[in-house]
């Protein structure tokens, strides 16, 4: 099964909490259009409004971001720090 795109999930996660799309975006101080373009994977909204937008659906900020496919700050400074190390961890990370 392919992984969830970041407009899939946010669609997942907002209806499972019965929130509307109007609810959604006032809650991050966007339009309704900005969401539904979320959705529909047109828009790649940046880290601090996917961060805004997992806080509003209850998830964790980081889970979104990776989500996202991109690498939360902490994840990557620690990885960076020793990198040799870090792609030996990466590459025994398998299905």
């Amino acid at each position: 099964m392919a992984p969830d795109t970041l407009g899939q999930r946010v669609r997942r996660e907002r209806l499972a909490r019965q929130i509307t799309q109007r609810e959604l975006a006032g809650a991050i101080d966007v339009g309704v259009p900005y969401i539904s373009k979320i959705e529909a994977d047109r828009e790649t909204p940046a880290d601090d409004k996917i961060t805004k937008l997992a806080r509003a659906l209850d998830i964790e900020p980081d889970e979104l971001l990776l989500t996202a496919r991109r690498v939360p700050a902490d994840v990557l400074e620690r990885l960076a720090s020793d990198p040799a190390r870090g792609l030996e961890f990466l590459r025994t990370w398998k299905d």
